[in-house]
Parts: C-alpha cells; sequence; structure tokens
C-alpha cells in the first residue's frame, strides 16, 4: 500500500511538474512548391495554418523557387525523383506538362478522398481538364474586364461604360479619351500589353485564338484573328495605344493605368487589386465590349492550380492539401487575402470577395461575366509556339509590319510543331 501511495504521489508530482511524456503524433510533411512568398501572416502562410489546423497529422512545407527558374527548376525535380509533393502551377503550362508525363491525373484520388466539382464555376471546371483527365484543382481564378478612370471619362465629358456596348463604342470611347499636348500624348485613350495575356481576350470576343478549333494549327492566320490584330494595331497607329516601341511607351499597360496616363485598361482581378490600394485612384470596372452588335460577350478565364507532380512521395496527404486549398474555407480565405477570385461559385458571390472593401464599386462585374468566360489556350506546343508568335508580332506592334505579313509567318513556322 505505501508503494503504491508513493508511486501515485509520484505521477501526480510529475504531472505537476510537466514531465510526464504525452503522446506524440507522427506528422506527414508534405512539400508544397511555389513561386510565392510565404513570409509569416500572408495568404501561404494562412492557408498553411488552416490546413493543419484541420488535419494536425500533415505539415505542410513550402519549397520557394524564384519565378524565374520555376518551371525549369520543378520539372528538373520530376526528373530527378526529388519531385515535390504539390506543384504550383500555372494555367498556360498545363498543356505542357501533361504531355511529358509530369502531373498525375486526379480522378482516382477524388474518388478516394474525396472532392465536389460541382461546387465550382462551370468554367472553371472546364478549366482543370485536359484530353478527358483532371489534372488540377484551382489555387484562384480571374476573369478580365476593362477598368476605366472615373476621373478622366469626366474630365472628358465621356459617359462610363455600359454592358452591351460594342468594339465601336470602345474605339469612340478611347478616341475621346485621348489627349495630346505640344506633340506629345500625355493621356492614352486605352493601353494593353502586348504578351499573350494582353491581348487574348479581343481575340474571343471575335471568336478567335491562338491555335484552331481542334488545336491542330495557329489561329492567328484566320480572318477573326487577323481582324483584331488590325483593330489593336490600329489603334497604336492611330495613337489611341502606347507603342511598346515608343520612347515613352510603358513596361506594362498595367503601369500606364496605375499612373493615369491611359483612361483604360482590361484587367484581372490581381491587377484590380493593386489598383485599390491606391486611394487616388478614382475608377471602376465593366465587361468587355462585345466585337459587334448581336454577337456573343466573352472574355478570358485564367486559373492558377494546384497539381500533383509525378513521383510525389506522399500522394494522399499530398492531394488533401490540394482538396483544401480548393475547398470552401481555403477559398474563402483566397477572397479574403486577395489572393484572386474564389473558384468556388458560393463562397465567391459571398462576403469574402463581393464584400472587400474598396474599388471597384462594381466587382461583381468579374463574377457574372463568368457565365460566358473562355479558359486561356492549352496545347502542348504552347511554349514553343508563344516564342515564334512574340517574335513574328513585336514589328506589328511597333506598325513596321502589316498583320497579314506576321501571321503567314507564324502559321508557317509552327506547322511543324502542330505536325510532330
Amino acid at each position: 500500500m505505501q508503494v503504491r501511495r508513493f508511486l501515485v504521489g509520484v505521477l501526480v508530482l510529475a504531472v505537476l511538474l510537466g514531465i510526464v511524456a504525452t503522446p506524440c503524433v507522427a506528422r506527414t510533411k508534405v512539400q508544397v512548391s511555389t513561386w510565392w512568398s510565404f513570409e509569416t501572416g500572408g495568404p501561404l502562410d494562412t492557408l498553411k495554418a488552416a490546413f493543419e489546423a484541420a488535419h494536425p497529422d500533415i505539415e505542410i512545407e513550402y519549397l520557394q523557387i524564384p519565378s524565374s527558374e520555376y518551371y525549369t527548376k520543378v520539372l528538373t525535380m520530376i526528373a530527378g525523383g526529388t519531385s515535390p509533393d504539390v506543384a504550383m502551377l500555372g494555367m498556360d503550362k498545363l498543356g505542357s506538362w501533361v504531355p511529358r508525363g509530369a502531373l498525375q491525373e486526379l480522378t482516382p484520388y477524388i474518388k478516394e478522398g474525396g472532392y465536389d466539382l460541382n461546387q465550382l464555376f462551370p468554367a472553371v471546371r472546364k478549366a482543370i481538364e485536359f484530353r478527358g483527365g483532371i489534372y488540377a484543382l484551382p489555387r484562384d481564378v480571374t476573369t478580365s474586364v476593362v477598368a476605366y478612370n472615373k476621373t478622366l471619362f469626366d474630365q472628358a465629358g465621356v459617359p462610363y461604360p455600359k454592358e452591351g456596348w460594342t468594339r465601336q463604342d470602345f474605339l469612340r470611347t478611347a478616341r475621346a479619351l485621348t489627349k495630346a499636348e505640344g506633340g506629345r500624348t500625355t493621356i492614352y485613350g486605352y493601353a494593353f500589353d502586348t504578351f499573350p495575356d494582353g491581348f487574348v481576350d479581343w481575340l474571343y470576343t471575335n471568336g478567335a485564338s491562338f491555335i484552331n478549333a481542334d488545336a491542330s494549327r495557329d489561329g492567328l492566320h484566320e480572318p477573326n484573328a487577323i481582324e483584331v490584330l488590325k483593330f489593336l494595331q490600329g489603334m497604336i497607329k492611330e495613337g489611341i495605344a502606347p507603342s511598346p516601341g515608343q520612347a515613352e511607351a510603358f513596361k506594362y499597360a498595367s503601369s500606364a493605368f496605375g499612373i493615369q496616363r491611359t483612361a483604360m485598361y482590361v484587367a484581372t482581378v490581381g491587377w484590380a487589386n493593386s489598383f485599390a490600394k491606391d486611394e487616388k485612384l478614382n475608377w471602376d470596372v465593366a465587361p468587355l465590349p462585345v466585337w459587334a452588335e448581336g454577337m456573343k460577350p466573352a472574355t478570358r478565364l485564367w486559373v492558377n492550380f494546384w497539381t500533383l507532380p509525378k513521383g510525389s512521395k506522399h500522394p494522399k496527404e499530398a492531394f488533401k492539401v490540394m482538396a483544401f486549398f480548393a475547398g470552401p474555407e481555403a477559398q474563402r480565405i483566397v477572397g479574403e487575402t486577395r489572393m484572386g477570385i474564389p473558384a468556388i461559385r458560393d463562397v465567391a458571390y459571398g462576403e469574402s470577395f463581393l464584400g472587400l472593401p474598396g474599388a471597384p464599386e462594381h466587382r461583381r462585374v468579374y463574377l457574372d461575366v463568368m457565365q460566358y468566360a473562355i479558359p486561356f489556350p492549352l496545347f502542348p506546343e504552347s511554349d514553343q509556339y508563344y516564342t515564334v508568335m512574340k517574335r513574328e508580332l513585336d514589328q506589328v506592334w511597333t506598325g513596321q509590319r502589316a498583320v497579314e505579313d506576321a501571321v503567314a509567318a507564324i502559321d508557317q513556322e509552327t506547322r511543324s510543331l502542330f505536325g510532330k
């Protein structure tokens, strides 16, 4: 009895002193590659904390790789058998990574681990598929709309754009907003970027794209695409939009909008979040114009992805991370931390996105245009194709080359790519 009392006393003392060992739960470490910073309090850190609170048996370890070398590095890791468990991926890379065998198809994991695909916007649901398989879950999404400077519109006495306006309405508006002093343009009516993201929206409004309908050949040589490219080049020639070749040109058209040197800019929600930080900028958004009266509206859909690389050491746990990040709780965080638009429709139309403070007043436009959003084109030859396209179009944007000549060259130079 005395021995028992002694042992009980020792145990109580140990508990009081905090020296009794508590069961230790083994945690699986899931490595997630990203080009984003994951500093304390940032969006990725917030996602990590939320996930680990719900899954105490799994620890997320971020692997940050500079954006300039991110894709090359991750592909090298996959090829070398040192793949991260989850990889962040820009939408445009999915079409070239899947044929290389770099990513795992997710249908088996979705069936086993569970993820409700029907909660996504229909366009987003379509965007995560390639060649009949599901190869990604959404990190965040964005559509494109026209951002317009209300102050510049008011000064010029020009009405704000409204849903249903046409390309010709846009052109007349841009002309009315353009200002010049002493032979120098001080305000441009419109500015656009000349990389693919900068003008694909216009192609979509006229039923065109970079590639043809069955992804077997270049699409810029087709009449609808030529019409769009000539329209954009014409604005540069007329002085409505800045040319990349001019001494006063801006590195990015978005910066011209930010410093109020252009009255309109086609903006993703990422740029909208950037513009919202400037309290001096009085601006709002409207849908893209339709190409012509009676034509269907269109806009580009961009999705940032979470993917499961080939060789992931902990694929089941990795999918849990992906499914959580693409699920309702994490998508609310996506909206609240301004990562982008939540991919889940009910979340996007809630306070986490529509309730954000600051401009634009009509933020809902980003969601309402989702009904006719077209995913950014995915095709295996995209990397090589865009290299050729940029080279051939550079002189188009400076007005030194005819559109017809440039697109003929693009078609000729890329046929061997699509023929592989």
